[in-house]
């Protein structure tokens, strides 16, 4: 069908902007009840983003509850039932794991996203009345009492008209939908944190002996040191990411002197990993991947015809891991609801989803408490904060019931925080272990 603008003309019931993990699971979840979606995206392809997530025992459920959690795990993954921190040399602090919590799996999955959500298309793929077109963007939309108009905009400049009964923004913590909709400006924070990420993929050679036994150990390890974070993991027998805490997000002084300062930095702590780097390109300081952290924190994650998931709704610090899985919990809530919704009238009203705002919201606003507390302490190299954090991870090791706290919080189960008292039982804890004998 063609408007009268020219324009080519669609109908759904709905449409989501963006393709990321919630959109997907959201389409998974409602494709059986037979609606008519369509994902739009502005991405060639899901390809490959040499970047290393976790599935927490939370995204594994849901996984579960979709019938993919088989798929996932015969994809290349390294699966966790444990995580080490340790300080700025090296020295264990506290191993964490997942067994102690109380979510529904006693283990994490690390995976390139790119893997999961081809796993989540491709189970879509057997439903006709799902479309996920690639290379489209929506640009516009307009709400009315008979439901979404919304403008659509392909690589080659051609546009068409959608129609549907509700909008769906998936489109990251930058929205264009929460934009347009209102559900920026004066609701909530939107802001980035101060400090972000550097990232980077190193591939192991076929050859293990050339490998030092450090790279061969699959073991997950953040090394904290004042105002420095390095996280090394696995996610694959020959995949290996890292993370590095970029102060003040500041490229150029934290490059001011090469990257050789850095590597030399990082090899103790792995032994093998600077030669490995330089044989990849990392001597240069342009390899390296920028990662921006930001905190999107509103009040409002609805409107008539429209609602937002995932980084739009609330986009969270990487801390507390959870920015994935939450993303797929949100699908899990909202999917029943606008079920309902959409066989009630022509328009998804906010009054019929709202349900889905509040049980969603106060979850995510304890995970950004847990996040800014987070960010203090471990991005700190205030040498009185450093001290403590150290000392407060030994002791969280030593009581059992602090560390279940902490993993069913991780593990996206429960926010279960440290309350001040626990936090002095940790560090007495802490001070009692490392006190002489």
């Amino acid at each position: 069908m063609t408007s009268e603008a020219g324009k080519k003309t669609e109908a759904f019931d709905i449409v989501v902007a963006g393709a990321g993990v919630g959109a997907l699971t959201l389409a998974n979840y409602l494709a059986p009840l037979g609606f008519r979606i369509l994902l739009l995206d502005k991405r060639a392809s899901l390809a490959p983003v040499h970047r290393g997530e976790l599935v927490q025992p939370l995204g594994l459920d849901i996984l579960e509850e979709l019938s993919l959690l088989k798929e996932l795990m015969a994809a290349p993954h390294t699966l966790y039932r444990s995580f080490d921190f340790l300080n700025g040399e090296g020295r264990l602090l506290m191993r964490s794991h997942y067994e102690r919590g109380q979510g529904p799996y006693p283990f994490a999955l690390a995976i390139e996203p790119h893997q999961m959500d081809q796993i989540l298309a491709q189970n879509l793929s057997s439903s006709p009345n799902v479309v996920l077109r690639f290379g489209a963007e929506m640009t516009a939309f307009a709400v009315d009492g008979q439901g979404v108009t919304i403008t659509a905009r392909r690589e080659d400049g051609e546009e068409s008209r959608i129609l549907a009964r509700v909008l769906v923004g998936d489109d990251g913590r930058h929205s264009r939908v929460r934009e347009l909709a209102g559900l920026g400006s004066g609701n909530g924070r939107i802001a980035p944190y101060r400090d972000s990420y550097l990232g980077g993929s190193l591939l192991l050679p076929e050859e293990e002996t050339a490998l030092s036994p450090a790279l061969r150990d699959p073991t997950g390890r953040y090394f904290l040191g004042p105002r420095s974070i390095f996280f090394f993991f696995s996610v694959s027998a020959r995949r290996r990411f890292f993370l590095l805490l970029l102060p003040d997000s500041d490229r150029e002084a934290f490059f001011s002197r090469g990257t050789a300062p850095l590597l030399a930095r990082l090899d103790p702590l792995v032994p093998g990993f600077a030669a490995l780097a330089q044989s990849q390109g990392y001597g240069d300081p342009s390899r390296y991947l920028s990662l921006p952290v930001w905190k999107v924190d509103l009040d409002r994650w609805c409107g008539d015809g429209v609602v937002l998931i995932g980084d739009a709704a609330h986009a969270m610090n990487p801390h507390v891991a959870q920015g994935r899985n939450q993303a797929m919990e949100d699908a899990r809530v909202l999917a029943p609801l606008l079920a309902k919704a959409l066989l009630a009238g022509p328009l998804v009203l906010r009054s019929e989803i709202k349900e889905y705002e509040n049980r969603r919201r106060p979850i995510a606003r304890a995970l950004h408490r847990l996040a800014d507390e987070m960010t203090f302490v471990w991005n700190s190299g205030n040498p009185a904060v450093v001290a403590a954090r150290e000392i407060s991870f030994c002791g969280i090791g030593r009581l059992a019931d602090l560390e279940t706290k902490i993993v069913t919080t991780i593990g996206g189960s429960a926010v279960c925080p440290l309350t001040p008292l626990d936090k002095l039982r940790a560090l007495a804890a802490g001070l009692f272990a490392s006190s002489p004998k």
